[in-house]
């Protein structure tokens, strides 16, 4: 497949002009990388589209976030941030990487790019804003169907450990697994190692 037709897998890409489209995929290059591994180099400054697989959004060590597909990494960076956390693999994962300096060139001289950008910028932070609200108003194990419903879009299984899943909701290992031992008695999920199978 095309990466222009990759690229417009993403809400951020869909909403972009056409021709904004096909001249980024023109930069584009598709990449695979292996659990574990860091998406990007350290000095990559680059616009990452997740086409299969789960990455981690790590700062200061902990996990801040996972994103699934079609999720976008990397929009700030091509503004002129600073990168502010590192990207890891937590599935084998699939990717579109179009260099940072590609896409500022593109917003630049095309405002209805930009104002996309601007647009999908604003629902990464009403969905982090939601994230918060949960962990502020919600149970641990409403916290957690909340985080496996968004996990799990488009997906039957999610390969996440206990222990990753608390730090994604803010909870202990052992009040996680408790947690999806009572929503797996309710019916929700079942549990295999390493694996949580959505119902």
């Amino acid at each position: 497949m095309a990466h222009e037709d990759l690229l417009l897998r993403s809400p951020l890409f869909a909403a972009m002009p056409r021709a904004v489209v096909t001249e980024l995929a023109a930069r584009a290059t598709r990449r695979k990388v292996r659990r574990g591994q860091r998406v990007l180099a350290r000095h990559e400054p680059a616009l990452v589209v997740l086409l299969t697989g789960r990455i981690e959004v790590v700062g200061g060590g902990l996990v801040i976030r996972s994103l699934v597909p079609p999720a976008v990494a990397g929009v700030s960076l091509a503004v002129g941030a600073a990168p502010s956390a590192e990207l890891r693999a937590a599935e084998d994962c699939e990717l579109v990487v179009v260099p940072a300096t590609t896409v500022a060139a593109v917003l630049r001289r095309h405002p209805e790019a930009a104002i996309a950008a601007i647009a999908y910028l604003a629902s990464v932070l009403a969905e982090l804003s939601a994230e918060i609200e949960a962990l502020r108003r919600h149970g641990l194990a409403e916290r957690i169907r909340h985080r496996l419903a968004q996990l799990g879009r488009g997906r039957r299984e999610i390969a996440i450990t206990h222990a990753q899943l608390a730090e994604e909701v803010g909870g202990t290992r052992a009040n996680v697994s408790r947690a999806l031992a009572r929503l797996e008695r309710e019916g929700a999920l079942h549990r295999r190692r390493g694996v949580i199978a959505l119902r």
